[in-house]
């Protein structure tokens, strides 16, 4: 019955010539596989859009501007992509102000790691708010088996930005583990200047993790280091033969990483669409809609990168594995 209501309702709307739901998509760098998904599912399933980009530059001091564009804007829904966005988007569910964050417009957000960690949701399977959405990192046991599947290890390194919730989350995890799977975690953290994190210091704070003859260098799903400046710090990597392990998807196809698992992006996109759909044809509030985490992730090797290693792949995971064996065009 509900699908013949809401297939009715779509009926409804586009015999009366009703205007196409607007969303806004706020996004800290250019649009990539998973906004094209989520677009695509959403036409490709009768909710007809109208899209506006709006770009966040990451700094605490241009979020408000990013709410008055928002509230300006007037859209049926946001989507917001990874976690440092959509906390600037929605704020916490303990600390969210009505004059600092968006709490009167349903919040769909993709690639946040941990909803509950950052406190963006109280509940995944109920989230009592305007907002819900897809993360997609795989579980971080799962990970550290699929590093030891390629090559055994004793010391992993980690590169921390202290400006980004995630990393912090992530270390944590991260050290909570080590005893249990035995292994110690080295640690660098990226300096701060004016409150951001510095990437010329990147290069050295790699170096430094090397010299502690670290097995891999783990590098996490964080905006600052996986995305913005994924390049200066693979490079760095591989200039002194320190194999890496990442935990999202771009910085493996669009750099020098070597290997990751993570949700692929246009997955993750589509399942964004899908809660965006349940919103916005079937009104449900998005506080009831479940905000989850992909259960199938790919896996994938940089093979020129192993190949600079001279550290191939075993058989058993290139049986499983999507190989890239160039580097692809930058979005």
């Amino acid at each position: 019955m509900t699908r013949l209501f809401v297939a009715f309702a779509l009926l409804l709307s586009l015999s009366a010539g009703a205007a196409p739901y607007r969303i806004a998509m706020v996004l800290p760098r250019d649009e990539q596989p998973t906004e094209q998904a989520f677009r695509d599912y959403l036409r490709k399933n009768g909710v007809d859009t109208e899209v506006s980009v709006l770009r966040y530059s990451g700094k605490r001091e241009d979020a408000p501007a990013l709410i008055q564009q928002l509230r300006q804007l007037r859209p049926d829904l946001i989507y917001t992509w990874g976690t440092p966005t959509t906390l600037a988007v929605a704020g916490t569910y303990d600390d969210a102000e009505p004059d600092r964050h968006i709490r009167d417009i349903p919040i769909v957000f993709t690639e946040v790691t941990d909803p509950l960690g950052t406190r963006l949701v109280p509940s995944l399977e109920q989230p009592r708010r305007n907002l819900t959405g897809v993360s997609h990192v795989a579980p971080l046991t799962v990970q550290l088996n699929t590093i030891r599947a390629y090559r055994p290890f004793k010391r992993l390194g980690y590169l921390t930005n202290p400006a980004e919730p995630n990393s912090l989350l992530v270390r944590d995890a991260l050290q909570r583990l080590a005893p249990s799977l035995q292994f110690e975690l080295v640690e660098e953290t990226v300096p701060l200047r004016d409150g951001s994190p510095d990437p010329s210091a990147l290069p050295l704070l790699v170096r430094r993790i090397a010299e502690q003859r670290v097995d891999f260098l783990y590098i996490g799903p964080s905006t600052f280091l996986a995305f913005t400046h994924r390049d200066a710090v693979t490079q760095a990597a591989l200039d002194i033969r320190l194999p890496t392990f990442c935990a999202t998807e771009s910085i493996v196809r669009q750099a020098k990483c070597l290997f990751g698992l993570f949700s692929n992006g246009a997955n993750v996109g589509r399942f964004a669409a899908y809660k965006a759909r349940e919103i916005l044809l079937e009104r449900k509030p998005a506080g009831s809609v479940p905000a989850q985490t992909l259960q199938r992730f790919s896996l994938i090797i940089n093979m020129p990168v192993a190949q600079q290693l001279d550290l191939y792949p075993p058989l058993g995971l290139l049986n499983v594995a999507e190989v890239v064996n160039a580097a692809q065009s930058k979005p």
